[in-house]
């Protein structure tokens, strides 16, 4: 039985190319996963063995394995699988898919391979891709590896080994518009959302310096940047809210709602929940709530995180949110605890207070789509669009360390609600 398969001409590139070392880089939706497990699955030799590497745990369940499974059902390739103690996928081919993440690219480490695909690489420390290529010579033959990836700017290890090019390397760049299959306005949405350079970067798949940016992008990489779970053990969980309803807001903004924990040893914990919501939700004449609102929904999110404190900026009118909150509040018999902030100091100075723990590599962030939002936002502050993400960090950060402080000198803490 013969399948077709659809690629678009980049992807035909691609996996038309015998390099040893193939890079596909590519804008949001450019369709990198999907070239990636149909070339593995053409490669795929009886008896051989391959390794796929994901960034973190989030991502290989969420994208990676499930886009190769099921291409790999699709096209009557798939023979079984082991999901213990790590994915191991058999072929119908003969041929052994072994699956990881490269949270800790010691682990990498292992038995010898005939070829390596790096999803997402440039979420990845180079030390993954120096350990996977030494593991390339199963049979005592010479092994192939390809990676997948969004550009992350020309400092990051990606551009040093698939950007500049050089012997035994190809790399493929494919822009988000470049996929027809994806929806109609699938690239044009995303085009209103994405400017600057940052579109060139996330949009066009290029390898884009941020000229003028606050921070090297050296800074949002490196071990432990990325996390999965949330330490078991925090000293102080705050919540912070921009609402980006203030006198300078924009259309384009959003409403940021951080999350921030530290942890005894003074690493910083950070996740993102990013949206673009009404103020409150309408309801219908019972009370139900009809669509979700930016209120509704905070107040979620603070039941399930249980911070010690919501600390909302109550510049000018926005004081008035806290009207709604404690409705809310109420509505669900949830004690909150607010800290009203009113930022006299300029944002960009308030935000730049976060260069030091950045350098010193004590802040780490959730892989979540969110919190990638975020760190996108640090990374080309402050010649972004927006910078909602990181202001609301700023904010979580400060009243956690007013509040930490507060307590370590037995002060009582004084809330303003």
């Amino acid at each position: 039985m013969t399948r077709g398969i659809k690629l678009h001409r980049v992807q035909q590139a691609f996996r038309r190319s015998e390099a040893l070392y193939r890079g596909f880089v590519g804008g949001r939706g450019a369709g990198k996963t999907w070239i990636g497990s149909y070339d593995l699955l053409r490669r795929a030799q009886k008896g051989r063995t391959y390794l796929v590497a994901s960034p973190t745990s989030i991502l290989l369940n969420d994208t990676t394995y499930p886009t190769f499974t099921g291409m790999a059902r699709d096209l009557g390739l798939f023979a079984s699988e082991r999901k213990t103690p790590y994915p191991t996928v058999q072929l119908t081919t003969g041929a052994t898919i072994r699956f990881r993440t490269a949270e800790d690219p010691e682990k990498l480490r292992g038995p010898n391979l005939s070829g390596v695909w790096l999803d997402e690489a440039s979420l990845m420390e180079e030390q993954a891709f120096k350990i996977a290529i030494a593991c390339l010579r199963e049979g005592g033959q010479q092994g192939w590896l390809s990676a997948t990836f969004t550009p992350k700017g020309r400092l990051h290890w990606t551009y040093e080994v698939f950007g500049k090019g050089g012997p035994g390397v190809d790399l493929f760049r494919a822009p988000t518009k470049a996929n027809p299959f994806n929806p109609p306005e699938f690239a044009r949405q995303l085009a209103t959302q994405y400017h600057g350079l940052l579109a060139r970067q996330e949009l066009g798949g290029e390898f884009t310096d941020i000229e003028g940016a606050e921070w090297p992008s050296e800074f949002f990489d490196g071990p432990g940047f990325w996390f999965t779970d949330w330490p078991a053990h925090l000293d102080i969980k705050v919540m912070a809210l921009d609402p980006s309803k203030g006198a300078d807001a924009r259309t384009s903004d959003y409403q940021a709602l951080v999350m921030y924990g530290r942890d005894h040893q003074g690493g910083e914990w950070i996740e993102a929940d990013m949206g673009k919501r009404p103020m409150t939700a309408a309801r219908a004449p019972d009370g139900t709530a009809l669509t979700d609102g930016m209120v509704e929904h905070a107040v979620e999110v603070y039941e399930s995180f249980r911070p010690e404190a919501l600390a909302v900026e109550t510049n000018q009118f926005q004081q008035l949110l806290l009207v709604p909150f404690r409705l809310e509040a109420q509505r669900r018999k949830l004690d909150i605890r607010f800290v009203e902030l009113d930022n006299r100091v300029k944002k960009e100075v308030r935000i730049r207070r976060l260069g030091e723990p950045l350098s010193q590599r004590r802040l780490h962030f959730r892989a979540t789509p969110d919190t990638r939002l975020l760190v996108d936002q640090m990374r080309v502050f402050p010649e972004g669009e927006n910078d909602d993400g990181p202001d609301a960090l700023e904010m979580a950060r400060r009243s956690a360390i007013e509040l930490f402080n507060g307590k370590s000198r037995g002060r009582p803490t004084i809330w303003r609600t």
